[in-house]
């Protein structure tokens, strides 16, 4: 297996969609995996947190919207499910019920750290493979 495919199968096995993900970006891993490395970023959890804080009714929407279609475009459902359910939620009692808001978002920010984790180990592998190739 090639280091391409071992970084997809790293996701794959963290409940990543990868085929359905990769066949949005008409075949391109390569372009994949520079996405989905966005992923830290993208969370902006501390931006999301503090619109809750706030009671920030568009700041709040705004990146729990973007998360959820960063997430669902690249296969991260796990993300994009918690990230649906707080737009949900928000919806339907804007800040009635901050507990279950935040619940929500430790929900993300857990499958985040599991998501980093496997972001290492393709981090891990791509220096692996740039070292073979300086030896080489």
């Amino acid at each position: 297996m090639d280091d391409m495919q071992s970084c997809l199968e790293i996701l794959r096995e963290n409940d990543v969609d990868v085929d359905t993900a990769v066949d949005r970006l008409m075949g391109h891993d390569e372009l994949y995996l520079e996405f989905i490395k966005r992923l830290p970023e993208e969370l902006n959890l501390a931006a999301i947190r503090e619109a809750l804080n706030q009671q920030d009714a568009e700041s709040f929407h705004f990146y729990l919207h973007g998360l959820k279609g960063f997430a669902i475009n690249l296969g991260i459902t796990e993300i994009a499910d918690a990230a649906q359910a707080g737009l949900t939620e928000f919806r339907a009692t804007q800040f009635r019920n901050t507990t279950k808001l935040e619940g929500l978002l430790d929900e993300i920010e857990a499958s985040g750290e599991k998501f980093s984790s496997a972001l290492a180990e393709i981090a891990e592998i791509e220096h692996a493979a740039e070292e073979d190739e300086t030896t080489t």
